[in-house]
């Protein structure tokens, strides 16, 4: 569990922001993890002819599936809307000695597969931090930049989504909303499935990050070196490529086609009447199997206003996960 500490200050100095970097980085993590990540798998066979064309080895090495990915290829942005230029001129000029220290704990966490690349990285630090920005670089032109307008539509229409949730019910509001690893108490935000130390914010608040290719995940960024982040699952991420999923055949075996495509709908958690708007069915039809996937605890509800959001559970995203594992 990480728990952010918030003074009065923080709490009136939480902003958002949308990162071209941020959505190339986990583009990449995407391309190179897509059985466990079914929801980009159009997105992937689509990209699959340019992407052949990009050495992404040195990516690759330091992001492995589970454990710590260098914070310096991923500087939070300092603008709300940023500019890739900028940022990768940052990653560009990130001091030897940060680089050389993420690089070793990338190696050395949870037996990262890379290791073997690593070492070969940590000979020749300026090289290899102009190496993997090159890579970073390339992967943005040939996979993210194309599709940056639609891309950035997306992330526009969360932040203001999002920015009348904290105008409307403050950060209790969006933080019960944002992911369902997140909760707020007090003045403090939890989220129960990380492990990094906490950290007590003083005043420079929490920059709030959406990102397209980020479902399932939450990422945290709570080093002190670097401004307290967190990304999150943009709204509607999930369909961005598709605007109807298919369920992984498993699932569909398992809960029949429709209550297995409502389940994996559920990003963003979504009411009843635009589940039934976005795939044709009758709100009769749909009431039905969210009751049933809430019943079985794959789904949970929460009441906002005068609307009823489902989302799936942890229990739920382990079905949908085993069924494409």
């Amino acid at each position: 569990m990480t728990v952010l500490r918030f003074t009065q200050g923080d709490t009136l100095r939480c902003r958002f922001g949308a990162s071209p970097l941020w959505e190339t980085m986990s583009a990449v993590r995407v391309l190179h993890g897509s059985r466990h990540r079914p929801l980009y798998s159009s997105w992937v066979a689509a990209k699959a002819e340019v992407a052949a064309t990009l050495d992404l080895r040195g990516l690759q090495a330091v992001q492995p599936r589970v454990g710590f990915t260098p914070d310096f290829l991923t500087p939070p942005p300092k603008a709300s809307r940023a500019k890739f230029a900028t940022e990768i001129a940052r990653v560009r000029s990130t001091p030897l000695e940060r680089v050389r220290a993420e690089l070793i704990r990338s190696r050395d966490e949870l037996n990262n597969p890379g290791a073997p690349e690593i070492n070969r990285m940590l000979k020749d630090l300026s090289g290899t931090r102009e190496r993997l920005a090159d890579e970073i670089e390339s992967a943005w032109t040939t996979l993210i930049q194309p599709d940056w307008p639609l891309i950035s539509r997306v992330l526009e229409d969360d932040i203001a989504y999002r920015g009348q949730q904290l105008t409307d019910g403050g950060l209790a509001a969006l933080f019960d909303d944002l992911h369902p690893t997140l909760t707020w108490e007090d003045d403090r935000l939890i989220a129960t499935r990380y492990r990094e130390p906490g950290r007590e914010l003083t005043g420079q608040g929490l920059l709030l990050v959406p990102g397209v290719f980020a479902w399932p995940y939450l990422v945290m960024v709570v080093d002190p070196t670097y401004q307290p982040t967190v990304v999150y699952p943009a709204r509607g991420a999930a369909r961005l490529w598709s605007d109807a999923p298919a369920p992984p055949d498993p699932l569909a075996r398992l809960l029949g086609r429709t209550r297995a495509t409502l389940l994996v709908a559920l990003d963003p958690p979504a009411t009843t009447s635009a589940l039934a708007a976005q795939y044709g069915l009758a709100l009769a039809t749909v009431a039905e199997h969210l009751s049933a996937l809430h019943g079985a605890g794959l789904a949970t509800r929460r009441r906002t206003g005068h609307q009823v959001h489902y989302r799936r559970t942890e229990v739920g995203q382990a079905v949908v996960d085993a069924s494409v594992g």
